[in-house]
């Protein structure tokens, strides 16, 4: 009795065989996608770390209400979520692509790779690190002032204001909110077609 459960090549495209041993994350377009979503969505944490600092620390850090500080810190959150946002939302367009086929073959299928790298790239290197440093940075004013002096000393100033653009604690959160909420939607409508 043979074994249904073995992989056999030759029920795979050309495609799939190809993406199979040259994708760098192996996942689908559109997992990855959520995935994307969900980095863009931590990045609506910013206002609410923000607005629970600790007395001490904003009295030590800012002039004005804390959340609508315009931060350098608060910009890398926003860069990160866009990236985040963006590439989930062409990697669902990829998904896309390739559900309505047809099916990419020879240099074609090497560019669709190609093109679903970069994006995985954007959104989880890019997105990911912009996201995760920038929330880092802005909490750390939760290990107290004396957290904020160390970083001081080593060259790091985590509520850094930036006179243009302005781009406060606030601003971020909601684009990244609006970002992770448009990624997740738009993968729920590929996954109903």
């Amino acid at each position: 009795m043979p074994d249904e459960s073995r992989f056999d090549p030759t029920d795979r495209s050309e495609y799939e065989l190809v993406r199979a041993g040259n994708v760098i994350v192996p996942l689908s377009p559109v997992r990855k996608a959520r995935m994307c979503g969900a980095i863009a969505l931590l990045g609506s944490l910013a206002a609410p770390i923000v607005a629970t600092l600790p007395l001490a620390v904003r009295e030590a850090a800012f002039s004005g209400p804390p959340l609508a500080a315009p931060l350098g810190v608060a910009a890398v959150v926003l860069v990160g979520a866009l990236a985040a946002g963006g590439g989930g939302l062409g990697l669902v367009a990829l998904q896309r692509r390739l559900t309505r086929g047809p099916e990419p073959t020879g240099d074609g299928a090497w560019e669709v790779l190609a093109v679903e790298d970069v994006l995985t790239g954007i959104g989880f290197v890019t997105g990911g690190l912009g996201v995760g440093v920038g929330l880092s940075l802005l909490a750390s004013g939760h290990w107290g002032v004396d957290a904020l002096e160390s970083l001081r000393r080593n060259g790091i100033e985590p509520y850094a204001s930036l006179s243009t653009p302005l781009v406060t604690p606030q601003l971020a959160t909601a684009v990244a909110l609006t970002a992770g909420l448009v990624v997740l939607a738009a993968t729920a409508v590929v996954d109903g077609e």
